[in-house]
């Protein structure tokens, strides 16, 4: 179930920027977010199989009731996540304009998402935080805090910061939304473990 809501993440989010975009700069905004959309669903990819990858280990320690070589396994996939996500913005930041060739972009569209590119891209870094926590929680029976924390992720914060803050502040900020909403849930996962986990690991 938890894995089941996160999939929502992607096609809700691209729904809601599409009609941010919209609104915001017409036609190349959406052409723009076109091509950032194909590399989201790739980098996306790599972040669920780095945390489906770690589950193993995560359920394993757990069910031996190995709190240190959990706290160990939790921590290699942070870095495994923060690492792989920073090398994929680093590429697409670099690139932009070779990336944009792949997909046949005209010169004004490429220019355009250029210009934005890292301004979206930096969110990758938080979101793949984001899918490793999810995946610690419920390979450690607390699916309702996974499931939880996907649904807000996946279904609410993204919905309300993406179509919201641009109203508040302005076109300047519509690029930066999904970083935003993606910090928001980080600070929600980390109170999660942190009330979860405030008298140790509970073994069940």
């Amino acid at each position: 179930m938890p894995e089941a809501i996160a999939q929502f993440s992607t096609p809700v989010t691209t729904l809601c920027m599409n009609y941010t975009l919209m609104a915001s700069f017409g036609d190349i905004g959406i052409n723009a977010f076109a091509i950032i959309s194909y590399l989201s669903s790739f980098t996306m990819s790599v972040f669920f199989g780095a945390s489906e990858g770690m589950q193993p280990l995560f359920g394993q320690a757990y069910g031996a009731k190995e709190g240190e070589n959990l706290n160990h396994d939790f921590r290699v996939g942070l870095w495994i996540s923060v690492i792989g996500s920073a090398i994929c913005v680093a590429i697409y930041v670099i690139f932009p304009h070779f990336l944009c060739g792949l997909f046949g972009a005209d010169a004004e569209t490429a220019q355009f998402t250029e210009r934005h590119m890292w301004e979206y891209c930096w969110g990758f870094i938080v979101g793949s935080i984001n899918i490793m926590f999810s995946a610690y929680f419920y390979s450690t029976k607390r699916s309702g805090q996974a499931i939880g924390l996907n649904i807000i992720r996946s279904l609410v914060m993204n919905t309300l910061v993406i179509t919201l803050l641009p109203m508040l502040f302005g076109d300047a900020v519509v690029w930066h939304t999904f970083g935003i909403y993606e910090v928001l849930v980080l600070i929600i996962g980390l109170g999660m473990k942190r009330i979860s986990e405030r008298k140790g690991l509970v073994y069940r």
